[in-house]
């Protein structure tokens, strides 16, 4: 796919990956529309790209995310690319969570790029285009400590896989996308949690180390641009897609076990003094 000329749809394009791709795609000479609940972030990240058109809705709104949708594809005169990248961090363990975090991110993330991705299809599907959806290295590995967050991304894979089916045979291609911990504001806002330091130091070697996140956008782009069934960040998630099996074994959660008492303390401690919303919710740039 030449992305010059192109019409591209980005969901969370006020901050993190899903600006740093907007502005990746731009250069390539592609036209951008923007999609985010945070207008001033989606201002001033529209403000560098010529041409680039934005929408403010939120994914938990059905007919809010569809009419925007419908607007920035009317604007751009029709979809070429949607990236459904939207999406919420929350931690901490599940029996002690409250339950509006977990049903948040649940919604948000699996329920929201579903919104985005019904949306866009008929677009899409005009252009025989390509569709990315943002899923998580922690779809693959679940994780102590992220679990409302890992349920949602499993579920945002298998509704990439099951799309990627349903919509090859109309000339559309789909994509799902897997990333570590990137250097985003989400992640820097959960290194503010206690229970969330703890847990990531405590992964095994290169799992728990952030990575720079120009790198992820330049293969990000590289797979849109490939059409690619898989777009992973750092190299190494792609080999644990195909021994995901071994990851969820007995010897890995034992090897989690550990971790667990500590984290279960550290969030109890957070969770008696904000209660326990607010405990699990991963502050955003706005937040700190």
């Amino acid at each position: 796919m030449d992305l010059s000329g192109s019409s591209v749809l980005i969901t969370g394009g006020a901050s993190g990956i899903g600006a740093a791709l907007a502005r990746r795609v731009a250069e390539k000479g592609a036209r951008v529309g923007l999609i985010d609940r945070d207008a001033a972030g989606l201002a001033r990240t529209a403000e560098a790209l010529a041409g680039a058109e934005t929408a403010v809705a939120d994914l938990r709104d059905r007919e809010g995310i569809a009419a925007a949708v419908d607007e920035l594809a009317g604007r751009l005169g029709g979809l070429d690319v949607a990236v459904a990248n939207a999406g919420i961090a929350t931690g901490g363990p599940l029996r002690l969570v409250g339950p509006d975090s977990v049903e948040d991110t649940v919604e948000i993330n699996l329920l929201g790029n579903w919104r985005t991705a019904r949306a866009a299809i008929p677009h899409v599907l005009a252009r025989r285009g390509y569709i990315l959806i943002v899923a998580s290295a922690a779809a693959l590995a679940p994780t102590p400590g992220l679990g409302a967050y890992a349920a949602s991304k499993a579920g945002v894979e298998a509704l990439g896989r099951v799309l990627r089916a349903e919509l090859a045979p109309h000339g559309v291609a789909v994509g799902v996308a897997y990333y570590l911990f990137l250097d985003t504001p989400m992640v820097s806002g959960g290194e503010q949690m206690a229970a969330f330091r703890e847990l990531k130091g405590g992964l095994p070697g290169p799992i728990g180390r952030t990575y720079p996140l120009e790198p992820a956008i330049e293969a990000t782009v590289a797979g849109i641009e490939r059409r690619a069934r898989i777009v992973a960040y750092p190299r190494f998630v792609r080999p644990m897609l195909r021994v995901r099996g071994l990851l969820d074994s007995r010897l890995g959660d034992l090897a989690a076990r550990s971790a667990v008492r500590q984290m279960e303390t550290t969030f109890s401690q957070e969770a008696e003094r904000v209660g326990p919303d607010v405990a699990a919710r991963v502050p955003d740039r706005r937040d700190l």
